[in-house]
């Protein structure tokens, strides 16, 4: 009898240990969607071995003005800008409302912060600090890429604006607090950290640039090379079915029919493609933000300092720049960028750089001022001041040498405008930078 109840007691635990295995292999999820559907690789090998972002972290404003009765001041280090905008992320707003607007808000002493790109109204919540946030209304489909902060009130309080792309709305809120008045106020006043710039007034957004020559850093980076098959892992459903080839101009080239994966002969960057014929509807600039961060974080693809650039919801394009030291850095071949994609939530195109930036060399360097700049660009018939878009100071990537899984870069400061969506070096002392391009 005691061994019948022996074998029954045992018989039911092996049943549970049976239903427990079961349940945890059906409930199993992974961060990679591809891992999770087929199993076929490990976490190791679809691991970029970068970081992961969030929106609040990748979108930042490409310049912090101060117009204190217009005369305007900007940052002498970026770093120091990038300080304060994580802190004005930080600070709570509350009182939000919508008013009508009749351009850019003018006063007295007030803060101007510029986005690359418009963004929608609906994202404040996302990117700043808001109070009770299942209250606000915001309003649909408007959107803002400049943001002021009026000190104008005699209180405590500071007046956020953020004003729609064709000036005719405006949303206001408002945040209570003595000290990060009077830290915007101490700027005004004791212009510490700060440099005087000047406005380029064109017909669409007003451009601010440093009047003195700037004093910047030059690099010269080691780099390391990321494999290319980890990138194969990620993107393809079944990385076993892929088939390699080499080109006669010793491209790497990655297919299983309907994907391909192209690898530059510089070992430095990659495109894929997904050649599926399919209808696709434009996505929100939300939704194409969300998901290409969540996708490129499932796998820590964020190998450097990447920040949003442009997003094109007719084409469902998005697009991130590399930074370094606080500044954009440019690359005629596009290795500086990530950009992607999106068709009925997959991502069908993608381009990023095969490299991640490790020990740096800086050496001191002085770039032209920006009246300098200004002379320059209206004696030359190829920059017409009224259809710049922007003008940044930026680093241009030049690569050099290959050593096994190494390659060196260097990055050489220059001034950037902006014309037709596209970012062009302006070279005003030729001498002085090699323009050799990248080997």
């Amino acid at each position: 009898m005691k061994l019948e109840v022996i074998k029954s007691y045992t018989l039911a635990i092996l049943v549970g240990i049976s239903f427990l295995l079961t349940f945890s292999l059906w409930s199993y999820q992974s961060n990679s969607p591809y891992l999770e559907e087929e199993g076929l690789v490990n976490e190791e090998e679809i691991d970029l071995g970068g970081t992961t972002v969030t929106k609040k972290s990748i979108v930042q404003p490409t310049s912090i003005i101060f117009n204190k009765y217009d005369n305007y001041f900007g940052f002498s280090d970026p770093g120091e800008r990038e300080d304060l905008y994580h802190d004005i992320q930080t600070w709570v707003l509350y009182n939000f409302r919508v008013t009508d607007a009749n351009g850019a808000p003018n006063e007295g002493p007030q803060v101007e912060l510029t986005f690359p790109d418009a963004l929608p109204m609906e994202m404040i919540p996302s990117i700043f600090t808001v109070n009770n946030t299942a209250e606000i209304d915001m309003p649909e489909n408007m959107f803002f890429q400049r943001m002021f902060i009026s000190l104008k009130s005699n209180n405590n309080t500071l007046t956020f604006i953020f004003l729609s792309t064709d000036g005719k709305t405006q949303v206001k809120a408002d945040v209570n607090n003595t000290q990060k008045r009077e830290l915007l106020n101490d700027y005004m006043v004791k212009l510490t950290g700060l440099e005087e710039y000047t406005m380029i007034d064109d017909p669409g957004y007003p451009i601010y640039i440093p009047i003195n020559p700037v004093d910047i850093t030059k690099y010269y980076l080691d780099s390391a090379i990321i494999a290319p098959d980890v990138m194969k892992n990620i993107l393809f459903l079944d990385p076993a079915e892929v088939v390699e080839n080499v080109s006669d101009d010793n491209e790497i080239w990655y297919q299983d029919g309907q994907r391909s994966m192209r690898v530059f002969k510089n070992k430095l960057s990659m495109e894929y493609i997904n050649s599926q014929e399919t209808v696709y509807n434009p996505m929100s600039v939300t939704d194409l933000l969300d998901k290409s961060i969540n996708r490129i974080n499932s796998y820590k693809g964020w190998t450097d300092d990447f920040r949003l650039e442009s997003v094109n919801t007719a084409q469902n394009n998005i697009r991130f720049q590399m930074y370094y030291d606080g500044y954009p850095v440019f690359n005629p071949d596009n290795l500086t960028i990530i950009e992607q994609r999106w068709i009925n939530d997959e991502v069908t195109e993608q381009r990023r750089p095969l490299y991640q930036i490790t020990d740096p060399y800086p050496e001191s360097f002085k770039l032209e001022s920006g009246n300098e700049l200004i002379k320059y660009l209206k004696s030359h018939q190829t920059y017409n001041l009224t259809k710049i878009e922007d003008i940044q100071i930026g680093y241009r990537l030049y690569s050099m040498e290959s050593l096994g899984n190494s390659r060196t870069l260097t990055l050489m400061p220059s001034w950037y405008v902006k014309m037709d969506g596209e970012w062009l070096q302006v070279t005003i002392d030729s001498e002085n930078v090699n323009r050799k391009g990248v080997s």
